[in-house]
C-alpha cells in the first residue's frame, strides 16, 4: 500500500490564493456602492426683504332700516353707484364685492322684539397704482362708503420674480450644510437622494383696521413697507464611504 503525503507546494498556493483575496478584498473601491454610506437629513432657507408694490382697500356700506328691505335697497342701490364709479378705472385695478350680511338689532327693552334691521356689503379694490386707488377711495367715501381696511402686499408676478433667486441661495446652502457634514464623517462622496421645496413663506405687514371716516377727519398717514419673502428646501443626502467611527470605552 502506498502512502500519499500532503503536497507543502499545492498547500502554500491554496494559502497564498487565500491571503491574495483577502488582499483584494481590503482595497477601498473607486465607485463606492450606493448603500454604504450614512443617510443625511438637512434643510435650508433663503428670504429677501421686498417692497411692496400692491395696495388692498376695503370699504364696506352699511344701512340701518325699521325694515330689512328698505336697509336692503339702500345699500343695494349706493353698492351700485359704487361699482359704476369704480368700472371706470377698471384699467388700473381690481375690484370684487365681498360679503353681503344682514342683521337684527333687538329691542333694547324688550329682546323678544325687532327695533331695526342691519344690512352691509363690502367691497374691496386691489391695484399698484397708489395714487389712483387713493383718489378713488376718497371719491367713493363721499358716496357713503366707509374705509374698513388698508393693506398693502407683493404682487405674484414680483414674487415669482424673487422665487427662483431664493430657491438657488436655498440650494447652495443646502449643499454646503451636506458637504460639511459628509466631511465630518469621512465620506469621500455625496449623493443627494430626494429634496422637497416647501412652499414660500410671506410675511407682509399687518391690515390697517379704520373706522368710518368723516371730512373732517385726517387721512390715514400710509407707507407701503417691504415684505420678507422665503423658501426652504429640505432633502435627504447619502453620505459615501463614510468611515467607521471607533468607540473608546471609558
Amino acid at each position: 500500500m502506498n502512502t500519499v503525503y500532503p503536497n507543502p507546494g499545492a498547500r502554500l498556493l491554496r494559502s497564498g490564493v487565500v491571503v491574495f483575496a483577502l488582499l483584494v478584498g481590503g482595497l477601498p473601491l473607486a465607485a463606492p456602492a450606493a448603500t454604504d454610506g450614512t443617510t443625511l437629513n438637512l434643510s435650508a432657507s433663503a428670504e429677501r426683504q421686498v417692497e411692496n408694490d400692491r395696495m388692498i382697500a376695503v370699504l364696506a356700506i352699511e344701512i340701518r332700516a325699521p325694515e330689512a328691505r328698505d336697509a336692503a335697497a339702500e345699500v343695494n342701490q349706493r353698492m351700485q353707484a359704487a361699482l359704476q364709479r369704480v368700472e371706470a378705472h377698471a384699467d388700473a385695478l381690481d375690484y370684487r364685492t365681498l360679503d353681503y350680511s344682514t342683521q337684527a338689532i333687538q329691542d333694547r327693552n324688550d329682546r323678544s322684539q325687532i327695533a331695526a334691521w342691519r344690512v352691509q356689503q363690502s367691497l374691496e379694490l386691489e391695484s399698484s397704482d397708489f395714487d389712483r386707488l387713493t383718489d378713488l377711495v376718497g371719491n367713493l367715501q363721499d358716496d357713503g362708503l366707509a374705509v374698513r381696511q388698508i393693506r398693502f402686499s407683493i404682487a405674484p408676478e414680483t414674487r415669482e420674480m424673487h422665487r427662483e433667486d431664493l430657491i438657488n441661495q436655498a440650494m447652495d446652502t443646502w449643499k454646503e450644510r451636506a458637504r460639511v457634514m459628509a466631511r465630518a464623517l469621512g465620506a469621500s462622496h455625496l449623493r443627494p437622494l430626494e429634496m422637497e421645496l416647501i412652499d414660500d413663506r410671506y410675511s407682509g405687514p399687518q391690515p390697517m383696521a379704520l373706522r368710518a371716516m368723516t371730512e373732517a377727519a385726517p387721512a390715514p398717514a400710509l407707507e407701503a413697507g417691504h415684505s420678507t419673502l422665503s423658501v426652504t428646501v429640505r432633502g435627504q443626502a447619502q453620505a459615501i464611504g463614510t468611515e467607521t467611527l471607533r468607540i473608546h470605552s471609558r
